[in-house]
């Protein structure tokens, strides 16, 4: 297993990865759609991308390339956003399973990295349910995040989509790509949730595209975020990776069995 100064990814050859053999693979999954008129289309592929070499790095894992696309049925209207089906997503991760498991990995760790791609846990939980050879987690990036760290909790105010959390994110990782032109959101109806959003496109409730306070964001606070994201998800992964090492089965013991 390559140690954690190295990276085992698209840049090393065939021959380096047969060499190395690692047991766990990290799948980066992110998707390509709007941002309000600060954030690039691509911001889940950045996030996605500098989660899934950390984790990969520190397991001394295989890093595989990122899925770019994921399901934005949300985002359906704004200009630039490209959504696959669920039911694609769920073939396409079904198919990437196959062709590791094919190569002896023992885990695929599932570094997703947006809200709307809830096609995963299902293909996630009926791959894991038959008991094959290859089990694989999932890591929601932002549910490890330490919870003093923004204000926009502390105001009461929704922060689903390119708000104060997104847009600090971005300026840690990438400022260059951050624009000055923020808009918060206004919302039309006061109760709206993230799961109004399977009725209500993002544009219904917020036409500027940002689902939150942007302008509360900063570098810092996305320093202090990165950080608390990845001691958090390094431990549930490892945890989890510790309690397939116990018992691979899904369901442990088969009802009736002695």
């Amino acid at each position: 297993m390559l140690n954690n100064d190295s990276s085992l990814d698209g840049n090393k050859t065939s021959f380096d990865w047969q060499r190395a053999s690692p047991r766990v693979c990290v799948l980066p999954i992110g998707a390509f759609e709007q941002h309000s008129h600060h954030l690039p289309l691509s911001s889940d592929d950045i996030v996605a991308e500098h989660f899934a070499r950390f984790l990969a790095r520190e397991l001394g894992a295989a890093l595989l390339p990122i899925l770019n696309y994921g399901t934005s049925l949300e985002q359906t209207g704004f200009h630039g956003t490209i959504t696959l089906r669920p039911e694609t997503l769920m073939q396409i991760v079904r198919d990437i399973a196959g062709e590791v498991e094919r190569q002896e990995f023992a885990t695929m760790v599932i570094l997703n990295a947006h809200g709307g791609n809830y096609a995963l846990a299902p293909v996630v939980r009926d791959v894991n349910r038959m008991n094959r050879k290859l089990k694989m987690l999932i890591a929601n990036y932002w549910e490890f995040v330490d919870g003093d760290i923004f204000e926009s909790a502390g105001l009461g105010k929704p922060d689903i989509h390119a708000g104060e959390f997104e847009t600090s994110l971005i300026m840690a990782l990438k400022p260059e790509r951050v624009k000055p032109e923020v808009v918060d959101m206004i919302p039309t109806e006061d109760n709206f949730r993230q799961t109004d959003l399977n009725t209500f496109g993002m544009g219904w409730n917020a036409p500027e595209g940002a689902f939150g306070s942007p302008s509360l964001a900063s570098k810092e606070k996305g320093e202090k975020a990165i950080a608390s994201i990845e001691r958090n998800m390094l431990a549930y992964v490892r945890e989890r990776l510790d309690w397939l090492a116990k018992d691979r089965s899904y369901n442990g013991k088969e009802m009736g069995s002695q």
